[in-house]
Formats: structure tokens, sequence, C-alpha cells
């Protein structure tokens, strides 16, 4: 009973000094004696920094090559595919089929987008599935009917072209990826056949030349999707002058929001506005999952650090206990004796925190070009990610390292610096 009592009686005299410690972490005579406390060992102090440095260094390193990985898998499926913002046809989400139209082109969006501000370019479709017939194999494919020069504006496909050349004016001609290309043994000029189901639920079909092969981050897009110009779409599909779908590109990724907001309230019930993450959640999903990794990784950075810190502070205590017992025998009070532990923490972790964060910079300045991965180019392609990584650095993982190593420092010292508190004036000036 007694020793439980003891036990209680001391958790709450460390919480009573924590609490009275806390006015002092600002004290200029504690900044002042920390800051000398700190350099009195040099080589230990110069190893707690350095261990800091290189694993807030790596940390942060770590997380903007991983972020610039996934800002790239976003940013390839809004510039092959998505845009920033698509309007559909009301029911289009539950049933994504030619049977969910925007009438007349979808005058209504494009009404709405003229003039309309933050809307650098938008672009109608027509989308539908359909299968590809060479004298050597078919394959099922995406079918994108596109307007070339507008399409040329809302994506990358005009400058993905690898063989042959983009869509002109010319009558039943086709885009299709290297991929694509190669399961149906095709090249530029051959010619192949492409049925559809129309709307009344017959099959149609018509030839058409291969004008171009295009590449681009995605192997999966490119694997599984073919281009025709609109109007030719449109008659295959029966669908007249209508459309599937009208793409649009913010001129900046924070307008996106206000963009499809305000889109929505102009077009009312006319159609479905929604964002690119909407249209694939499985993209905000990762952005979500990184995030969670991230704290996942800082996590255990600093938990390393804190046994580290916890570790070097007691060695300083342990050195320092005549010194403490005569500054305590001399008036200092116990909690200015903990906050005076703590701001030595503090300070060292500060070097370390700073130096870190300065080979991050350094080390993402240095690969401002990106890092080359061509070697792994199948499996990056496969993930819709681009063969140079370039890292990415965003405001979190700025302010996320520094008010984790401070709060880190804190409660790492607050073991040490209570057992400083604890030690008995007397008996410490006695200590050899």
């Amino acid at each position: 009973m007694g020793r439980t009592l003891g036990r209680f009686e001391n958790r709450f005299e460390s919480l009573r000094l924590t609490a009275q410690m806390v006015p002092h972490l600002l004290d200029r005579t504690l900044l002042r004696i920390a800051w000398r406390n700190v350099w009195r060992n040099p080589r230990r102090t110069g190893i707690v920094v350095t261990a800091v440095a290189v694993g807030i260094g790596g940390a942060v390193l770590t997380m903007a090559i991983n972020f610039g990985m996934v800002v790239q898998m976003v940013e390839t499926a809004i510039s092959t595919d998505l845009g920033h913002v698509q309007a559909h046809a009301v029911g289009y989400a539950d049933d994504p089929g030619i049977d969910h139209r925007l009438p007349a082109g979808g005058a209504a969006v494009l009404a709405a987008l003229e003039g309309r501000e933050h809307v650098a370019a938008f672009a109608p479709r027509v989308r539908g599935q359909a299968l590809v017939f060479s004298p050597r194999a078919s394959s099922g494919v995406g079918l994108i009917g596109v307007d070339p020069e507008r399409e040329a504006s809302v994506t990358v496909l005009a400058d993905s072209i690898t063989a042959g050349s983009y869509l002109d004016d010319t009558k039943r001609r086709l885009l299709v990826g290297e991929a694509l290309a190669r399961r149906l043994h095709v090249d530029v000029g051959d010619k192949v056949v492409i049925s559809v189901q129309d709307i009344h639920g017959d099959l149609t079909g018509e030839a058409f030349r291969v004008q171009g092969l295009f590449r681009t981050a995605s192997r999966d897009f490119d694997a599984g999707h073919a281009f025709v110009r609109l109007e030719e779409a449109q008659s295959l599909f029966g669908i007249s002058d209508d459309v599937s779908e009208v793409v649009i590109v913010a001129d900046h990724r924070r307008r996106v929001d206000g963009l499809r907001d305000g889109l929505a309230a102009t077009v009312g019930d006319a159609a479905l506005i929604r964002s690119w993450d909407q249209s694939q959640p499985l993209l905000r999903y990762m952005v979500d999952l990184f995030d969670q990794v991230g704290w996942i990784v800082y996590a255990a950075v600093f938990v390393a650090m804190a046994f580290g810190i916890a570790n070097v502070m007691l060695m300083a205590v342990h050195e320092r206990i005549r010194e403490i017992g005569i500054i305590t025998a001399i008036g200092m009070h116990p909690d200015r004796l903990v906050a005076l532990v703590c701001i030595e923490s503090v300070f060292v972790t500060s070097l370390g925190l700073l130096t870190g964060l300065a080979i991050a910079f350094g080390s993402v300045a240095a690969l401002g070009e990106g890092i080359d991965l061509s070697a792994w180019a199948d499996g990056l392609e496969a993930l819709g990610v681009g063969t140079r990584i370039v890292p990415t650095l965003r405001l979190d993982d700025l302010t996320v390292p520094v008010l984790a190593a401070t709060i880190t420092a804190l409660v790492a010292s607050l073991w040490p610096a209570m057992r400083a508190a604890r030690l008995r004036p007397a008996e410490a000036v006695r200590h050899i």
C-alpha cells in the first residue's frame, strides 16, 4: 500500500513540476545557461544533431519523392483523360454508358462555360465501348470521339504521338495507343474495323485507317482506348449531335472545387458536374493513403528520436549531478531545473531539425529535374506514373516535422528532467 501511494505521489509531483516549468521555458537566463550547456560536450551534441538531421532529412525527402509519385499519378490521369472537371448527363455516374448523354452537343454546359472565369479549356466527347478488328487480332476498347482541336487543349494526346500524325480533317482515321497497336498487330496506315452497339441495340461498324500511335505515362490507358473524330463516333453510335461528356480544365488546381460548384449551380439539373476526384475516387484514396503512410513514417522517426534524446539527456544529467546539487542548494527551484533540461533538449533537437530540413531542401533542389526511373518503366506505367519522378514538398511536410520534433524533444526530456529535480542536494554535492 505504501509503495503504491509513493508511486502515486511521484506521478503527482511530476505532473505538478511539468505544469510549473512551462512559464520558465522562455526565461532568458535559463535560455543562456541551456545554450552553454549544449556545447559543453560538443562531440555528444554533434552526434545527436547528426542523428536527428539524418532522420528528419531522410523522412522529409522520402515524403517528397513519394508525394511526387502520387502527384504524377494524379496529373497523368488528369492530362490523359479526366481533366479537372467533367460534365455528364444525370444518371451517368450509376450507368456510364452511351444511353446517358448530354443533348445538342452539351449546349447547356458549353453555354455556361463560355467566358467563365478560371476556365482554361474545355472539350466535348463521345465515349462508348467498341470492338476493334484487325486482320490478325481483335480487342475490346473504350472508343472516344473527340474534336481534335479542342481535345489538344485539355489533354496531352496531341503531344503523345509517337508515329504517324494527330487527327485532322481526313475521314475515317483512328488513333490507337502503342500497347493496343501491338495487341492488334497493326501500324500506321493499316486498316481496322470498329464495331459498336448503337443506341437502338443494333451492331454497326465502319472501317478506319490508323493515322497515328500514341504513348502516355499510363500503359493501361494506351492499351484500352482508341480515338476518332467526334462526328464519326456520333454516327457510329447513332446519337445525332449528342455527346457523352464535356471535359473542363481549370487555370489552376486550386480553382477546381470553386469551378465545379459554380458550374453546378449554373447548369442545375441539366448536367451532373464532378471534379476529377469524384469521377475517380481511387485517385483520391491514393492521396489520402499517402498521408496516412506519411504519419507512420514520421511516427517511426520521432519514436526513435525520442529514445535517443532521452538517453543523451540522462547522460548529461548523470555527468552534472554534483553541479545540479550545488545550484539546487543555492536556491534553484525544481521547476526551473526541469525547464532547463527541457530547453537543452529543444536546442539540440532544433539544431538537428534545421540541419535535416536544409538537407531535404538541398536534395529536393538537386533533384529538381526529376529522378530517372526508366529502368522500371514497365512497372511505373502500369501504375500510371511516368519514368521521371520530381520530388514535391508540401507545407505540411515542413510544419509537421517542426511541431512534432518540438513536442518530441519536450516529452523525451521530461524523464531525465524529473530525475534531476528529485536529486537531494546534500547527496548530489558529494557525488564523484
